[in-house]
């Protein structure tokens, strides 16, 4: 019977092993979840950057057609 009173602290030490190494897992499942979330959010915002860029450039482009057109006539 000595031997089954032993038993149970090796199976204790495997299910907290096992209990630890879920944790774990379960910590990097939301760190990645948490990066796409992150890079997501940039995406929308680089996205949003670039639009507002594409319109001041595009504004500046006619404002130097609209030079070069003057120019032109004078």
């Amino acid at each position: 019977m000595a031997s089954s009173e032993q038993e149970p602290a090796p199976i204790n030490t495997a299910l907290d092993r096992i209990e630890a190494a879920m944790d774990r897992i379960a910590h990097a499942a939301q760190r990645a979840r948490q990066a796409r979330l992150d890079a997501a959010d940039q995406t929308a915002r680089l996205e949003v950057r670039h639009e507002i860029l594409r319109e001041k450039v595009g504004n500046a482009l006619s404002t130097l057609d609209a030079l070069i057109v003057r120019v032109q006539k004078s």
